[in-house]
């Protein structure tokens, strides 16, 4: 029905296509709505809604129409083996997808402290506020009562179920500031050296500095936390209704329910806790863009991480500052060598990142 629809216009449009273009009507620019076909000073076909007519060919080489789309619908190109295998990276936490390649831990060590210490540390003990990589068996189940109080401390060697999928991770977005640099041998060396950070044994030996790291090897790693986590099968319906196609509803047996909450009243008051009216004094303002360089960037610019320039460096700010403030704002909301856009926080506004740089420049004086 619908196909024939759109049969049926297309013929009548080719139909007052052909007798406008007989009467050579001249199409006005300053003139909308058009007729519905028309021919402008230059000999072009117009159409209703002002656009110019080229003429319809649906064949083009090279195309995948797919077996759903309406016939004659072209839908991009068929993916070559090339394309597929560039997207198809990710690895499953049975090691399915793991690539060829080794490298024995001792080698791995050195990559990791080459290429991933800076910050996470020497032996994964994490650098200002990166991740901790090691440790933490046994922390899961505490449950601190006060600030002061040790809680669960989350690492590979506590917390993840699987190490495989940390391959994938690992290629794909580390070090963070040269992502998908590493070659698959410096990757397995990676995991190795981690794993032995964390004195995960593999058949109840250790893992040596000669050890050789592969997928097959991988494949042979439980984590002690394995079993912590419940399987969703997203197979299984999680609902018990009986299904129904047609005269579902009883209106006979129904009962209505009417909801007895006053839907104007708002707990907390509003302004009382998760609103602000009003405008925000100067100190406020200050203290929101320090926390939020707190929690985007103090993480390299607090110590000069990776080549960044360290908050309070004078010299180096100096150097900064010759730039004009449109350039550096650029760079900090665009990225800038090893420094990702907006330090990493995408959620930043463009203001709130100026307001940033700002305030360490003026911290750097």
């Amino acid at each position: 029905m619908y196909m024939s629809t759109l049969k049926t216009i297309a013929g009548a449009l080719l139909l007052a296509s052909s007798l406008n273009a007989a009467s050579h009507t001249v199409a006005s620019p300053d003139s909308y709505p058009y007729p519905s076909v028309v021919i402008d000073k230059d000999g072009n076909k117009i159409n209703v809604d002002g656009a110019k007519l080229l003429p319809q060919t649906m064949q083009v080489k090279h195309v995948y129409h797919s077996p759903y789309s309406g016939e004659g619908y072209n839908l991009g190109e068929k993916a070559t083996k090339e394309q597929v295998k560039a997207w198809n990276t990710d690895t499953r936490p049975d090691g399915k997808g793991l690539p060829k390649g080794k490298m024995d831990v001792l080698a791995g060590s050195e990559v990791f402290i080459a290429k991933c210490a800076s910050c996470h540390g020497d032996f994964g003990e994490g650098v200002d506020r990166f991740p901790v990589l090691s440790g933490g068996q046994g922390t899961l189940k505490l449950h601190p009562k006060t600030g002061g109080d040790a809680g669960p401390q989350k690492t590979i060697g506590s917390y993840a179920p699987y190490i495989a999928p940390f391959f994938w991770y690992i290629q794909t977005a580390m070090p963070l500031s040269a992502p998908k640099s590493l070659t698959n041998d410096e990757v397995y060396g990676i995991l190795g050296y981690i794993l032995q950070l964390n004195e995960i044994q593999v058949d109840g030996k250790d893992i040596e500095d000669e050890t050789v790291i592969d997928k097959k090897f991988i494949m042979s790693v439980h984590l002690p936390n394995e079993k912590g986590f419940e399987y969703n099968n997203l197979r299984v319906a999680d609902t018990k209704n009986t299904r129904c196609m047609k005269n579902c509803i009883d209106t006979k047996n129904m009962t209505i329910m009417h909801i007895q909450t006053d839907g104007t009243v708002v707990e907390p008051e509003f302004g009382e806790e998760r609103y602000y009216y009003g405008e925000a004094k100067a100190e406020e303002v200050g203290s929101a863009i320090k926390t939020a360089y707190e929690n985007t960037c103090a993480g390299c610019h607090g110590s000069g991480l990776v080549g960044s320039p360290k908050l309070g460096d004078k010299a180096t700010w100096d150097k900064i500052s010759k730039q004009t403030l449109k350039d550096i704002f650029d760079h900090a909301i665009n990225g800038f060598n090893a420094m990702p856009p907006k330090g990493g926080d995408a959620s930043l506004k463009d203001e709130m990142v100026k307001d940033i740089v700002k305030y360490m420049l003026e911290q750097s004086k």
